[in-house]
This record gives C-alpha cells, sequence and structure tokens, in this order.
C-alpha cells in the first residue's frame, strides 16, 4: 500500500514539474517574441500600416506621416487619443520636406523595458537632424534631439544595455556623443567611449562615394571575401554624370565575442545623388547598406548592397 502511495506522488510531481516546465517555454516563447517584435533596426515602410505596441499596454499602436505647408510630422494613434511629435519640438517644426532625405524612423527598445523608443533621422531646412522619444506613460516625451548625421545604437541586441552614440561627419571623432537611457533618465557615457567601432573604415568609404572619379584601386578598408559583384558598385555610379554627397547614417551592432566587443556591425548609408547636367530638382536619395566585421584587430567591410 505504502509502495503505491509512493508511486502516485512521484507521478504526481512528475505532472506538476512537466506542467510547469510547459508553462515556463509557454512564457518564454511569447515574451521572446514579443521582445523580437519590437527590434526593428530598419527604416519603417510607411507604404504599410505601421502598427506597434508603442505604450506598453498590449494594445498595438498606429505611427502616421503627415505631410503640409512644407513640414512632415508623425503621429502616433493610441486608443483615442493622437499623439504629434513635433508637440514636443520647441519650434514646433519636426522635419521640413526635402525629396531627396526623407525621414527615416526606427523603432528600438533601447531601455531595455519591452516598450521600444521612436528614433527618427531626417532634414530641417536641409540640415540633419535626430531624435529620440520616449513614452513616459503619459505622451511621447523627446529625450534627445541632436543636428549630427550619424546616429547609432551599440550593444543593441546583446544582454548589455543598449548606447546610443551620435557624431558628426564633418568634425570627426571629437564630435562624439554617447548615451544610455536607465530607468527613463539619460546617463551620459561620453568619457567612456573614445571612439565607435568601425567608424574609421565607413568614413572611408564615405569619402569613396564621394568623390568625383573612379578608383584605380581600393583601399585596404574590404575584407578579402568580399563579393566582387558587390565591390563593382564603386566602378558603377556613373560619376560622369552624378555626384554624390553624404547626408546621413545609421547603424547597429548584430554579432559580438566572448568579450562584448561588435564583430558585426550593419551600417545605412544616405547620399544626394545630384544629376551633373540636370536642373537643380534633378536630385534623389541614393542608400548602400554595409556590412563591416572584426578582422584581427580592425574592422573591414565583407559586404555592400544598394538599398531597393
Amino acid at each position: 500500500m505504502k509502495i503505491l502511495i509512493l508511486k502516485k506522488k512521484i507521478i504526481i510531481n512528475i505532472i506538476v514539474i512537466t506542467c510547469l516546465l510547459f508553462l515556463f517555454l509557454v512564457v518564454f516563447y511569447l515574451t521572446s517574441s514579443k521582445f523580437t517584435s519590437i527590434q526593428t533596426i530598419y527604416p519603417l515602410n510607411f507604404s504599410k500600416d505601421i502598427q506597434y505596441d508603442l505604450t506598453g499596454d498590449g494594445v498595438k499602436d498606429t505611427i502616421e506621416t503627415i505631410d503640409g505647408q512644407n513640414q512632415i510630422d508623425f503621429n502616433i494613434k493610441s486608443l483615442d487619443k493622437d499623439y504629434y511629435l513635433s508637440k514636443q519640438i520647441n519650434n514646433k517644426i519636426l522635419f521640413t520636406i526635402n525629396n531627396h532625405w526623407s525621414p527615416k524612423v526606427f523603432i528600438h527598445d533601447i531601455s531595455r523595458d519591452s516598450i521600444p523608443e521612436i528614433i527618427i533621422q531626417g532634414s530641417k531646412n536641409n540640415k540633419s537632424v535626430n531624435y529620440i522619444f520616449s513614452w513616459d506613460k503619459k505622451k511621447f516625451s523627446l529625450i534627445s534631439s541632436t543636428n549630427k548625421n550619424i546616429l547609432g545604437i551599440l550593444d543593441c541586441k546583446n544582454t548589455k544595455t543598449p548606447q546610443c552614440y551620435s557624431i558628426s561627419s564633418s568634425e570627426g571623432i571629437s564630435s562624439l556623443n554617447s548615451f544610455m537611457l536607465i530607468n527613463d533618465n539619460i546617463l551620459d557615457t561620453t568619457s567612456e567611449n573614445p571612439t565607435v567601432p568601425s567608424l574609421d573604415s565607413v568614413t572611408s568609404f564615405i569619402n569613396l562615394i564621394e568623390i568625383p572619379y573612379n578608383l584605380d584601386e581600393t583601399p585596404d578598408i574590404f575584407t578579402t571575401s568580399i563579393n566582387s559583384d558587390e565591390l563593382s558598385l564603386l566602378w558603377n555610379l556613373d560619376k560622369d554624370n552624378f555626384s554624390y554627397t553624404f547626408q546621413n547614417a545609421f547603424f547597429y551592432d548584430y554579432e559580438w565575442n566572448n568579450s562584448g566587443e561588435p564583430t558585426a556591425i550593419k551600417w545605412r548609408l544616405s547620399f544626394e545623388k545630384n544629376k551633373l547636367k540636370g536642373s537643380i530638382n534633378d536630385k534623389s536619395e541614393f542608400v548602400i547598406l554595409v556590412d563591416v566585421v572584426k578582422s584581427n584587430s580592425s574592422y573591414k567591410i565583407s559586404s555592400i548592397q544598394k538599398s531597393k
């Protein structure tokens, strides 16, 4: 009799443990799925209906772009309320219209509180401007604004707290600023980050695109394994008829080594493409996606792709 009771207890324990394990796996899957869904690093495609939970209430909100009077604004529709991001700007102008430099919106959970921040890059009066907005339980507050034309996130998907970087391409590394967002507070980390991994190689690449002539040979900024078809982009820019001027960039890391150093970083580079013999309106945006990997002690470009 005692043996039967013991066997029943063992069976019950096994069933309980199995149920708990199953519940844990379900919760882990749902949580990781939710986390993955808000790790969008590519610009949002506004030709589609854009919906994300931006307030942490479990209900998807809608992001819409609004054009008018030479201005561009973004509105977040959450439940029955509208949140116009321009209201958080001193002069109430988020961006001005520029056909070859349209605003780009990125969604990423910088604070790691499962409520993503809204990162927007664009131009105002033909000058670079970037904003980062965060939900503060009442509105989307502006937590960062800069006129620097390079913006990026490192430690964006690993176990560390993400860090945001901003740099001016014309001023170089001396203009570098960085910060973390912890418990809705900005923590300046500039003094801890003297440089940005891969910046030198990408800066050299930007110069290659901007120079008004084709190369005789490539500098030592590419991996030996880079696809030759991708590399041929450098000789297919038709510089006899077009010029290229760097506008802005966004970067993020996506692979790391055991020490936590980034080993792979993706850059999105935006250029103004200008038809040399055309009118002032013969301009368009030319976007290149660049992958940079750590090669020994340096970072080299492993992939170049023209964005569609």
